[in-house]
């Protein structure tokens, strides 16, 4: 029995408005406005197409998991222009219909070889050569539901605007007590005000590159999608570390910091981490570990 709260109908609906919204963007020249959408519609298709959903049957979680395997591709390819094929608006546009027509039976393959294209962009990306890992296939052998944590969704870096600062964050590694247990671990980055209201969309890296002692390393470039000037003065960067826990089949927020706007300086950054749950309007505050462990990064202003 499907979920009685949730109608698939009215679902199906919504997406179908969010696809044609990112494909606009993406037609009219809009990148990261493309982006946005495409990884919120991404994610809310995986949502429904894991196996714990009971609101669609097995064969439409598999056409739900392909063509959220679809925009994170072309997401890809919007990242990195001129350096991965992906798949072309053209392209995503023919997976329109299977997703309006999800309740209708399908005699026609899905318009296209997802575990091609994604093989084709695992040896294409950059960032799958600098991690070094080798190309993995996007989704389970026999769910087909996609697993985007290895690759992150870290937006590309906004077209600079003059008299304005832009906002790079490298996120070296984090120290943490026993950092070998951790499994899938990342770090989501999102921008708020004192009242916890989001002033950019969050971000989230790969998973970590690998494990040393009491660090877990990243190296990766976040880029705050807005300059400094446009925000609203109480803001602060928050980052979210967190990690796998195959017992109970869910992610876990392990700990947090934060930078405002006054720390947000050209160089090099060792902050503090704190207990969970993450507090957005930071009052309630309360360090981790008295140990000297930290969350290290390099902030470039320009």
């Amino acid at each position: 029995m499907g979920d009685p709260e949730v109608d698939p109908k009215r679902l199906i609906s919504l997406w179908a408005k969010h696809f044609k919204e990112g494909t606009d963007f993406d037609l009219w020249g809009q990148p990261l406005e493309a982006i946005e959408v495409y990884r919120k519609l991404s994610h809310e298709l995986k949502a429904q197409a894991d196996p714990d959903s009971e609101v669609f049957s097995d064969e439409q979680k598999k056409v739900i998991g392909k063509i959220a395997a679809c925009l994170d591709v072309r997401c890809e390819a919007l990242q990195h222009l001129g350096t991965v094929d992906g798949i072309s608006i053209k392209d995503l546009k023919k997976v329109e219909p299977w997703l309006k027509n999800l309740f209708v039976s399908k005699a026609k393959e899905f318009p296209i070889d997802v575990r091609a294209v994604q093989a084709q962009v695992d040896a294409q990306s950059p960032r799958r050569s600098e991690t070094g890992s080798t190309p993995t296939e996007e989704y389970e052998e026999e769910e087909e539901v996609v697993d985007s944590k290895t690759r992150g969704n870290l937006l590309p870096k906004p077209r600079p605007m003059q008299g304005q600062t832009a906002v790079t964050i490298r996120i070296e590694k984090i120290g943490i007590k026993d950092a070998s247990q951790y499994i899938d671990s990342y770090i989501t980055v999102s921008v708020k005000d004192l009242g916890g209201r989001d002033l950019m969309a969050s971000q989230e890296t790969p998973t970590a590159r690998w494990k040393e002692n009491q660090y877990i390393y990243f190296g990766v470039d976040v880029y705050l999608q807005k300059p400094i000037e446009i925000l609203s003065p109480d803001f602060a960067v928050f980052f979210e570390f967190k990690h796998y826990k195959p017992k109970k089949k869910q992610v876990s927020t392990k700990c947090w910091a934060f930078l405002e706007k006054d720390e947000i300086k050209d160089g090099a950054a060792v902050i503090e981490l704190y207990k969970k749950p993450t507090d957005f309007k930071r009052k309630n505050i309360k360090l981790l570990t008295v140990k000297p462990l930290y969350l290290h990064l390099k902030l470039s202003l320009n």
